[in-house]
């Protein structure tokens, strides 16, 4: 138990030491906590966080700390219908780009039909009714790539449906074992979630990824999550959400 205190406490005293952002980043009617990654090079670090369509978007209440010995330019406002792009500093004079985006999730009517292709890409903004996502990479616009964990996709409807379906695939040039955790959960306010299936060792990923679950009348939210992952990269397609 000690070696695990001094392990996460190193790790959080090189954060706080070498990064330039954000300890915690806090939206008003997110309907989960937001995501934060910051990345090391070039690239900018991330700020995500889904919030439901009763929050107006032109006005979101937020609050947010900086690590130890940092400012941040420009003020971030409180209209996010386009992402921000701020600038995080650090009192060393080094500097870190960061990018924050609010994704408003708002329902689609049925059937819900999602089909990413090179035509169809999976490029998201505020105009986009049924879905949005935290931690997708955008470098994989033809489906939905899951590229590390704590990535998740939502999708949010507004009657009842029977059921989803969705092609659900390991990327791998030969068959290999999933050794991650994976789950698909449905939710009837995006609040409290229960799991609809579950993927790992003991469970793992059939060869075609073809699935199909029946859903309890009251569902209004299903989410695909990538909980856990060690080296598999996954890509979700093909949602089909539909009352007929």
């Amino acid at each position: 138990m000690k070696k695990i205190f001094v392990t996460v406490a190193v790790a959080f005293f090189s954060t706080m030491l070498f990064s330039q952002g954000f300890s915690t980043f806090i939206v008003e009617g997110a309907l989960q906590p937001a995501s934060i990654k910051n990345v090391s090079g070039e690239n900018a670090s991330t700020i995500e966080a889904i919030v439901s369509n009763k929050v107006d978007i032109s006005n979101v209440n937020f609050k947010y700390r900086l690590l130890s010995g940092c400012t941040v330019s420009p003020a971030i406002g409180k209209d996010f219908s386009k992402e921000q792009n701020v600038v995080v500093n650090k009192n060393d004079g080094s500097s870190k780009d960061w990018n924050i985006s609010v994704k408003q999730l708002k329902p689609a009517q049925l059937p819900l039909e999602l089909n990413f292709s090179d035509a169809n890409p999976s490029y998201w903004d505020n105009s986009v009714e049924g879905w949005a996502g935290v931690g997708i990479d955008a470098s994989k616009p033809s489906v939905i790539r899951f590229g590390n964990k704590g990535v998740s996709f939502w999708v949010a409807f507004d009657a009842s449906a029977k059921y989803v379906s969705y092609q659900l695939k390991v990327v791998s040039k030969s068959q290999v074992a999933f050794d991650g955790e994976f789950y698909v959960e449905t939710s009837v306010d995006g609040l409290k979630w229960k799991t609809l299936k579950a993927f790992n060792e003991s469970n793992q990923i059939s060869s075609d990824g073809n699935y199909r679950h029946e859903l309890k009348e009251d569902v209004r939210y299903i989410r695909w999550t990538y909980e856990s992952r060690n080296k598999l990269n996954l890509n979700l397609n093909n949602i089909v959400v539909s009352n007929e």
